[in-house]
């Protein structure tokens, strides 16, 4: 029973990389139709009509102080990162995207030690010195390896930021909260934002579906039911039956995959896209090193 449920998480743990690492050229493809924000809009409105059915109950259960907590994360985990993760795909690759994204264990520790008084340790500044070497690498040297400044970078590296900020405020004041109604109900706030901002800003036409627009809104809907709604659930999943250092490991392998994709999809990745890659990746694990021992 035991060699099963083990299984079991390596199996949920598989399937969360290629899901997340997976979301970065489901958004390039929803953006060869769609504005940034209709993307963004169709994904949490997806996740939205997949959870609604557990968040009604759900948010019943979620204790009066802490529902202002539970609207925060959801703004900093889902609304706010996934409109400016598609703008910034407008002007980067999602291979280059899906990269910067590991930067959250960064923030993570920056936060904590300014905000929520974590001490942070020599090895840990090391970590992070090397982690901004490689957003050094990503973000001031374009594709044909001039010295330029890339801001649309930097609205990956906001979204990152939100994710830290998040993890420290779920870790501070949510910590008592089921995590499978955090999830569900965060979500879904997020997603009725999104919905009332569309009613509020007129719409905007997704039917008749016809060949220019099928394969962009079924990679929209899809970052919604698979990268958002089922993808949260199951992460949740891995935290509750192993560890929390385990849990967060996911994101040393995301880069991996969100490569891959850009690898098949003809994107320009270039040596030092590379080495900003194995600079952010080695700063993250000289920072959890020393932090778990």
């Amino acid at each position: 029973m035991v060699k099963a449920r083990g299984f079991l998480i390596w199996i949920f743990y598989i399937t969360l990389v290629m899901t997340w690492g997976s979301s970065f050229i489901l958004m390039k493809l929803g953006l060869k139709f769609y504005s940034p924000w209709q993307v963004a809009t169709i994904r949490l409105v997806s996740a939205l009509i997949m959870l609604i059915g557990f968040a009604i109950p759900d948010f019943r259960k979620i204790p009066l102080n802490r529902i202002g907590y539970v609207v925060l994360s959801g703004l900093m985990v889902m609304s706010i990162p996934a409109y400016l993760f598609c703008y910034a795909e407008t002007g980067i690759s999602s291979a280059i995207a899906g990269i910067l994204n590991a930067l959250t264990p960064f923030f993570t520790l920056v936060f904590g030690a300014l905000f929520f008084r974590q001490p942070i340790l020599r090895m840990q500044v090391g970590g992070l010195i090397i982690g901004f070497i490689g957003i050094l690498l990503l973000t001031l040297i374009n594709a044909k390896g001039e010295l330029v400044f890339n801001h649309f970078a930097f609205f990956v590296i906001a979204a990152a930021i939100c994710y830290g900020l998040n993890i420290q405020i779920v870790k501070t004041y949510l910590s008592d909260v089921n995590p499978f109604h955090l999830t569900t109900v965060s979500v879904s706030i997020a997603g009725i934002f999104s919905l009332v901002y569309v009613l509020l800003s007129g719409g905007f036409q997704i039917l008749p579906v016809t060949d220019r627009n099928r394969v962009p809104l079924i990679a929209s809907i899809t970052l919604g039911l698979l990268g958002t709604a089922m993808a949260q659930l199951l992460f949740n999943v891995v935290i509750k039956r192993s560890s929390a250092i385990f849990a967060s490991s996911i994101i040393y392998a995301l880069p991996i995959v969100a490569v891959f994709w850009g690898v098949l999809d003809n994107e320009p990745i270039m040596a030092w896209h590379y080495l900003g890659m194995i600079c952010i990746i080695t700063g993250i694990i000289v920072m959890r090193r020393k932090a778990t021992k």
